[in-house]
């Protein structure tokens, strides 16, 4: 137990898990992410056993994250137990910084701060961990720690230029300097550098973000968008039916609801929507139940003379479903139909190609996505890349996440300059501006009657793009941390001490005085 013999160890320890688990999931707060990994470098490096000390760190993360993100994976509706083992697996990567860190500390600092430089060896190494598990993972970018910094606006817009890894490496070379500070008795002629040039860092970014906000002009077009969710109580007393077998009543339910749910686009076109979106899998079915939807719909859009967005979620005949989202134009024809790419594999769904497709219209260029996908940047770059005004995302949360995932999908809109309208069943719905901003926010668990439509928004949306770098430049910030990772591991192991071998560590002993 050497690792907690030391009181101090034992208290920066807990520290680290407190402030872990507010660093995101459930209870994020912005500050605790930025100070959590300040004692974790401490505690590692104050520890004489190393891998005592990473089985701790590990530990407390393992905690701290199956505490605060409970229930915001789809796994806990298959099992209680899987989850959490999820959890416990998805944090062993977060000691591969802490290890490089603690070898470069232990070999160029011991005995005081040691040079600049190596306040870069954690963020570099934090950066390039969180970057390949958010490109390698079925889940996308979930549990990045940029999304940590959700509604932190000014700070976000950094992201228009890097993506959510200049917002990572930011985060994580904070708790780098801060201890060096500390290793330097925070005596000024000992840390001025670091401090100085992090401080110097941050005024750029915090300056550019304030800058970009304060110079936001009005956008030149608006539209009326209009979008409701199913009722809560409603869709919970049909799911009900689902679990007890009665299949045939919970047809005849669901296609009386999407009857209703047609007649609500009508109203809300009829009091002046030009696009209307519908929550993800509103109309629920058979092949045949759905596309019977599918030609009201359009025969809807064709009268009204709007723009429709038609999520639907028919079950075919192997057992799978298939989770789409239709754009109809005012003539009633469909102008994109798009598959929902993530999560699929998760949900049994058919899954799409994740390639997004782009409608001209009046109001400029529309695309649309579902829900999980816009957890994945590469995707929604898509978007970005090709100037879209106004993206259309329908979405269904749960109750545990409704805030979380509301918040990643601000980032989708920063890095791609562009507008969302979020429409969400069971959760959040949100309308996002090009800059990240929310500019109408609708809370279903908050509202007063879960038997009504949930979550109604006619929104006047500003529509347009605004020109980001993210899209044409890509993850090249997260690849290059990458590399530099794979640097230091081979700067550590160029400039290992040799090993001193059996001839110099013998002594002989010296020849007899004559």
């Amino acid at each position: 137990m050497d690792a907690l013999t030391r009181r101090p160890a034992v208290l920066w320890l807990v520290i680290f898990t407190v402030l872990y688990v507010f660093a995101g999931g459930r209870w994020g707060i912005p500050v605790a992410a930025w100070l959590a990994p300040v004692f974790a470098i401490r505690f590692i490096r104050d520890s004489k056993s190393g891998w005592r000390a990473f089985f701790w760190i590990w530990l407390a993360a393992a905690v701290a994250t199956i505490i605060a993100s409970h229930h915001t994976t789809t796994l806990h509706f298959q099992s209680e137990l899987i989850e959490p083992a999820l959890f416990a697996v998805m944090s062993l990567p977060i000691l591969i910084p802490f290890v490089v860190d603690r070898l470069f500390h232990r070999r160029w600092a011991s005995g005081g701060p040691g040079p600049f430089w190596l306040t870069f060896v954690y963020p570099i190494s934090f950066t390039a961990m969180d970057f390949a598990s958010a490109i390698g993972s079925p889940l996308g970018s979930w549990g990045s720690l940029a999304y940590s910094q959700a509604g932190s606006t000014v700070f976000m817009q950094l992201t228009a230029i890097t993506g959510m890894s200049g917002i990572t490496f930011i985060v994580s070379w904070f708790a780098s300097v801060a201890n060096y500070a500390w290793e330097g008795g925070f005596q000024w002629s000992k840390i001025n550098r670091a401090v100085v040039v992090f401080a110097g860092v941050i005024l750029i970014v915090f300056g550019y973000g304030y800058g970009r906000l304060a110079l936001v002009e009005p956008g030149e077009q608006t539209v009326q968008v209009g979008g409701f969710s199913l009722p809560l109580r409603e869709v919970g007393s049909m799911n009900d039916l689902w679990k007890l077998g009665a299949e045939e009543e919970y047809h005849e339910a669901f296609k009386a609801l999407n009857r209703r749910q047609l007649a609500q686009v009508r109203v809300m076109a009829q009091d002046g929507a030009k696009i209307v979106v519908l929550q993800e899998v509103a109309v629920q079915g058979l092949q045949e139940e759905v596309a019977a939807m599918l030609e009201n719909a359009a025969g809807i859009a064709r009268e009204e003379g709007i723009y429709l967005a038609l999520p639907t979620g028919t079950i075919v005949p192997d057992g799978q479903y298939e989770n789409v989202v239709r754009i109809f134009d005012p003539n009633g024809e469909v102008v994109l139909e798009h598959y929902k790419f993530g999560g699929a594999q998760f949900e049994g769904s058919v899954p799409g190609n994740g390639v997004l497709q782009i409608v001209e219209t009046p109001y400029g260029k529309l695309s649309a996505a579902i829900c999980w996908d816009a957890d994945f940047p590469d995707i929604v770059r898509q978007a970005g890349a090709q100037d879209v005004d106004l993206l259309l995302l329908p979405s269904n949360d749960w109750f545990e996440i409704r805030e979380i995932h509301p918040g990643m999908a601000t980032f989708r809109a920063v890095e791609n300059g562009m507008p969302i309208f979020r429409q969400t069943g069971n959760g959040v719905s949100t309308v996002i501006d090009a800059y990240g901003r929310v500019t109408n926010r609708m809370d279903m668990h908050a509202e007063g009657d879960p038997d009504t439509w949930g979550a109604v928004q006619m929104v006047n949306v500003p529509v347009g793009s605004v020109a980001t770098l993210y899209p044409k430049t890509g993850d090249v910030l997260g690849l290059a941390m990458v590399a530099g990772f794979f640097g230091l591991l081979a700067f550590a192991w160029i400039r290992r001490k040799p090993e001193r071998s059996k001839s110099d560590s013998t002594t002989t002993s010296p020849p007899d005085a004559m």
